[in-house]
């Protein structure tokens, strides 16, 4: 009554402290000196309420290292990936579980805007969001082939496309937009792409190699495009399906060349893959922009004899990229991915791949993987 929270929720937070007290003494000394704040150790509480007690002290530690490293935006997936390597139960078993629980909702903001939220298996959520990137540009293309001045951004337009697509006969046209003739000629078009078999995003799935020979004879989880772990059943079922093969084997029986030498500055179309699904996203500390819309940067500036292979090659967003060419930032990689930056002023920050890889370093394992596109 004091915080004026409901029964539910001072039990949460009851839970979370106790939690930090008793399982996670690292997470609570971080936040106590300040190098993490408590919506954080709350994040990394509530991931670990799953972790068997014997094996939340290992959870721990690599958690705030992870937490130190990352966006905050980018948190709650990382810790996912570390959970599931540490949870014993089968990842599949906590899917059907978890699938259980899928629902949509809403929540009433301010301006008379709501949040329409979809809690969805990763497989299907990650494929309507492509789907809809996918016909926002393709309905882009038709706007500049016909001469249509169209100011959306493109968040703008795929917000759009989804209230056409789903909820086009019971939502009229936005009468503040454009004339009646251009909005029915749009609408005809997003009905139209919604048909496109033509679009078909590429979306990585990582799994571990035993877990395809043998169900039983991996804990490791599979990756959706690097960062979002699916459960062994799922992955076997979308790699049965696959037409190709990309093998990201941490061995030098790589299919993927790695090491492009002094030969070539432009960087192959496996390295590049390989690259976005080590990185994840932009390797500036704190930037949580997606890898793959980001550049692939030399370390080493190619004009100052910078190699073009795995450990001289990084995703920068744009931004991120300028201020590293053009300030007084300076930055190392390590073999391992691993990039150690100084800023202007002499403080230090350190960044780690985002991919599965780095979690296994988290943990001190270094699988070897399969990639199925």
């Amino acid at each position: 009554m004091s915080l004026r929270v409901s029964e539910y929720s001072a039990a949460n937070l009851l839970g979370e402290a106790a939690l930090l007290v008793r399982d996670l003494p690292t997470t609570l000394q971080a936040v106590e000196c300040g190098r993490l704040t408590f919506r954080a150790a709350a994040v990394i509480a509530g991931q670990a309420l799953s972790v068997d007690p014997s094996r939340r002290a290992e959870f721990d530690v690599a958690a705030v290292r992870i937490a130190r490293e990352v966006a905050p935006s980018r948190l709650r997936s990382r810790l996912t990936t570390l959970r599931d390597r540490i949870v014993p139960t089968p990842s599949a078993q906590r899917h059907a579980a978890a699938r259980a629980e899928r629902r949509v909702s809403v929540e009433d903001v301010e301006d008379g805007m709501s949040w329409l939220s979809a809690y969805l298996p990763s497989v299907e959520a990650h494929a309507i969001d492509h789907r809809l990137s996918g016909i926002a540009r393709r309905a882009a293309e038709f706007d500049d082939e016909d001469g249509i001045v169209d100011r959306r951004t493109f968040t703008q337009r795929r917000a759009d496309l989804l209230v056409e697509l789903i909820a086009a006969d019971c939502i009229g046209p936005d009468e503040h937009e454009t004339s009646e003739a251009d909005r029915e000629r749009r609408f005809a078009r997003g009905r139209d792409l919604g048909r496109f078999n033509g679009i078909r995003p590429t979306v990585v799935v990582t799994v571990p190699v035993q877990a395809l020979l043998d169900p039983g004879a991996s804990s490791e989880p599979a990756m959706l495009d690097g960062v979002v772990p699916i459960d062994p059943v799922t992955a076997r079922e979308l790699t049965a399906n696959a037409p190709g093969l990309y093998r990201m084997l941490t061995d030098p029986h790589t299919g993927v060349g790695l090491d492009l030498g002094r030969e070539r500055y432009q960087v192959s179309t496996e390295l590049r893959l390989w690259l976005r699904l080590r990185d994840g996203t932009c390797r500036f500390p704190g930037c949580g922009r997606p890898a793959r819309g980001s550049d692939v940067d030399h370390t080493i500036d190619w004009q100052y004899g910078g190699r073009t292979r795995s450990d001289n090659l990084a995703h920068l967003c744009r931004g991120h990229h300028t201020l590293k060419h053009q300030t007084r930032w300076s930055i190392r990689q390590r073999p391992d991915g691993t990039i150690e930056w100084r800023s202007p002023t002499g403080r230090d920050y350190t960044t780690r791949p985002a991919g599965i890889l780095a979690v296994g370093s988290a943990l001190g394992r270094d699988p070897a993987m399969a990639s199925r596109q």
